[in-house]
């Protein structure tokens, strides 16, 4: 629902994210979904995460979807799996075809892996659960930007929470900090950080690293 979509092809290198990166589309895709019986349960719940958040910043009834089929979608019902992988291949491949190098609209796509990259760098947890934790400090962000109502907000970590992913992790404030200033997102001493203006809609906003060093050391 990620990585097979978009044409990023990536190294990581000294602990950081695809530090050494290009683009190339494929000419197709094949999601089979019966793979996924195969996969360890942690490592199919960091998929969900990755749904949530396509739902998140692009498909409010996908969202409620989520919402409302959790135990089949994580008992991988066929009918169930196949709607989130199927909506969530939409949501994406419609951003990078009007956006492939990341310029403009494509940043949605990085919704809570800003805040989850620099979790990652430093604890080492899986992908999926680390953008868990940036999502759910995303959503807190976007109420304290007058972006999203609490109410809205609250449903970002709940649903994080419903499907078996963390929230929130004891982070080394220090290393989470040097692992944002060397976030390749970064502008001068401002980065693109991905908000929310309602379940289903997301925007782009330069952040001041200060500020985001602020949530990190209260974090």
């Amino acid at each position: 629902v990620d990585a097979s979509v978009g044409g990023k092809n990536g190294v990581n290198f000294s602990g950081y994210k695809k530090a050494a990166a290009g683009f190339n589309q494929p000419e197709w895709v094949i999601c089979d979904t019966e793979l996924l019986r195969t996969l360890p349960n942690r490592e199919v719940l960091s998929g969900f995460a990755e749904i949530i958040k396509h739902g998140a910043i692009g498909d409010a009834e996908m969202f409620g979807f989520l919402e409302s089929r959790a135990d089949r979608a994580l008992g991988l019902e066929p009918e169930v799996i196949e709607r989130l992988v199927y909506d969530s291949v939409v949501i994406k491949a419609a951003i990078v075809n009007r956006d492939e190098r990341e310029r403009g609209e494509r940043r949605k796509l990085n919704f809570g892996r800003t805040f989850g990259h620099a979790v990652e760098k430093v604890t080492r947890i899986p992908h999926g659960e680390a953008v868990s934790i940036g999502m759910a400090v995303a959503a807190r962000l976007s109420v304290q930007k007058g972006l999203l109502s609490s109410d809205r907000a609250g449903r970002i970590p709940a649903l994080i929470d419903r499907y078996g992913l963390p929230t929130r992790l004891e982070v080394n404030p220090e290393n989470a900090v040097d692992a944002l200033r060397r976030d390749k997102k970064r502008e001068g001493d401002r980065i693109n950080f991905v908000l929310l203006r309602d379940i289903g809609e997301a925007v782009v906003r330069e952040i001041p690293l200060k500020e985001l060093e602020a949530v990190v050391y209260g974090y």
